[in-house]
């Protein structure tokens, strides 16, 4: 019976010290006070997108995956130019952020925990370093997290994938596409094409576009019908250029304008050539075919 007993107890140790070792490897072996792990950037988003007199600030939260930090933790990075300005001409930035010591986002390896961060560093591109600054195309370029002021903290993780590089998108101003447009439209295949609602209906279109003041985020116009023209989109309908491809809302079917009063749109494609003042955009109009209307700056 002794015997017994003493295999039970051996077996229960053995059991419990797999247990421990199991969690211990789950947490690749970091201890409260290790100062070893990694930084990346937490935005799902692959690409943000800001406009040339945006109130708001361009912010990335960076994660410190890094138990312990005894003393202060630089954050280097770049801000490589893609296409369009280069943005180290016009951010203030200057390629590091000092983290302050004992600040990290450590709640486990991974994270994986489904609790809040305790801490997340910010990275900010502040958008009144844009004042004065006029562009003729997106500005277009990527911040990457290149390491830190530690050989033990890394940008990213190897054979991870960590997210070290977040694409941003400066659009210029939407002042530069405010005027009056002619209106080019036409069905593009199918029994109706080339031609037009125009053609079919004998009308002719000419819009107005203005940028809406009230807009934080300096994305959003408006469009009116000129005087004298005949009605191709409703009076006061708001454009989100922000939008991918830029969005319509007139009141009826979300992404989907109604059109010389006649059928809906669904806008599938848009071009935005702000230097020379022209919006196209492409899709199908409401089941009679493919169909596009180009706006262009008089």
């Amino acid at each position: 019976m002794k015997n017994v007993l003493k295999l039970l107890s051996l077996f229960l140790v053995v059991s419990v010290a797999v247990s421990c070792d199991s969690n211990t490897s789950d947490d690749l072996g970091y201890g409260a006070q290790d100062e070893r792990g990694w930084v990346y950037f937490m935005e799902d988003s692959p690409v943000i997108t800001a406009f040339i007199g945006a109130e708001s600030d361009i912010v990335l939260d960076i994660n410190l995956q890094v138990p312990n930090t005894s003393s202060d933790l630089t954050i280097n990075y770049e801000m490589a130019s893609v296409s369009g300005a280069d943005p180290n001409s016009v951010f203030s930035n200057s390629g590091q952020l000092v983290v302050p010591a004992g600040n990290t986002s450590f709640m486990g390896p991974d994270n994986i925990t489904g609790l809040d961060y305790v801490f997340l560093s910010s990275l900010t591109l502040d958008m009144s370093d844009l004042e004065g600054t006029v562009l003729s195309e997106a500005m277009v370029f990527d911040v990457v997290l290149t390491g830190t002021s530690s050989s033990a903290i890394t940008a990213g993780l190897e054979g991870e994938t960590y997210k070290v590089e977040q694409r941003i998108v400066i659009n210029p101003s939407l002042v530069s596409l405010e005027g009056v447009y002619s209106v080019f439209e036409n069905f593009t295949d199918g029994v109706n094409a080339p031609l037009g609602l125009g053609d079919f209906f004998g009308e002719s279109y000419q819009v107005e576009l203005s940028v809406v003041a009230t807009d934080p985020s300096a994305a959003t116009m408006v469009v009116v019908n000129s005087a004298g023209f005949d009605t191709y989109f409703f009076d006061g309908t708001p454009i989100d250029f922000s939008a991918n491809p830029i969005s319509f809302d007139d009141g009826f079917t979300a992404d989907m304008p109604v059109v010389a009063l006649f059928t809906e749109m669904l806008v599938e494609e848009s071009i935005v050539d702000f230097g020379n003042g022209v919006i196209q955009c492409l899709g199908d109009s409401g089941g009679f075919g493919p169909y596009q209307f180009t706006l262009t700056k008089q």
